[in-house]
């Protein structure tokens, strides 16, 4: 009879256990051996896939019109970056999702249109200040009025407004006046947080989500690597004292974008 412990070819089914160090500890980013950083020459502009390239499908010709918008660029999702947080969507399939920080509505055009997809009459919604957008490092434009009708223009264009709702002011506080009505929702099953990156900005946003957050549900950060993304400390801050600063309890996952690494994380609440 064969022996069970033994293959064909003589050799043991059961390999040797690896010698586990009684302590491990871990390697900060900028150590770690496959970290993406700009290699050459600062880029000034996304560059938009030509395989997204669709102008039958509204959203992706807005999208499309958004990137090559200088406004855009550096602020925004990269394509890269939005492809991912639309596959994200497309698989979490939340029912009631936030975003912190419109902007020009990128992030929008991505969660929005995979909410559509989805076709479970899900809302996107929207939080930012829609202030003034003014000239900055790598940005050689600027609005410096109605972003907020310019945002509802395009994404009336792109077929998506009917799943967006805008609120207008200080993210933190709009938050907490729509408590009750998240609560009333069945509470937030995604939360997209991409505003104020200082660490007490982050942190109050972060707060103002959390009590209506359900169990299962996810929170995803942009901009984690301070080192790569202009020393934005905020979202880095949450991530590595989450479950000290939180009162839920939360897994952790943090993944490299490109082609500028600025990072995404990824939270989800399991108690």
């Amino acid at each position: 009879m064969p022996n069970p412990m033994v293959s064909p070819d003589g050799r043991p089914w059961v390999i040797a256990a690896p010698d586990v160090p009684e302590c491990k500890r871990a390697i900060a980013n900028p150590e770690l051996a496959h970290y993406p950083r700009l290699r050459g020459e600062h880029p000034r502009r996304w560059q938009y896939p030509s395989y997204l390239v669709n102008d039958a499908v509204p959203w992706l010709r807005s999208l499309r019109e958004l990137y090559e918008n200088p406004l855009a660029f550096p602020a925004s999702l990269s394509p890269e970056a939005g492809l991912m947080l639309h596959g994200l969507v497309r698989n979490m399939r939340p029912r009631v999702a936030v975003e912190v920080g419109t902007f020009v509505s990128v992030s929008t055009h991505w969660i929005a249109s995979a909410l559509k997809e989805n076709g479970e009459g899900a809302t996107l919604h929207c939080f930012d200040d829609f202030g003034p957008i003014k000239r900055g490092a790598w940005r050689d434009a600027e609005m410096l009025s109605g972003r907020e009708e310019w945002v509802k223009d395009r994404l009336d264009r792109a077929g998506l407004l009917s799943l967006c709702r805008l609120y207008p002011g200080n993210s933190p506080h709009k938050l907490r006046e729509q408590r009750d009505a998240f609560h009333a929702m069945g509470g937030v099953d995604l939360a997209f947080i991409d505003g104020d990156h200082g660490v007490y900005g982050a942190v109050q946003d972060f707060w103002a989500i959390e009590p209506v957050l359900n169990t299962g549900g996810y929170v995803v950060f942009h901009d984690i690597f301070p080192d790569q993304c202009g020393g934005h400390n905020g979202p880095r801050e949450i991530l590595d004292r989450i479950n000290e600063i939180s009162a839920g309890l939360y897994e952790k996952l943090e993944l490299y974008l490109s082609p500028l690494n600025y990072g995404m994380g990824v939270l989800r609440r399991v108690g």
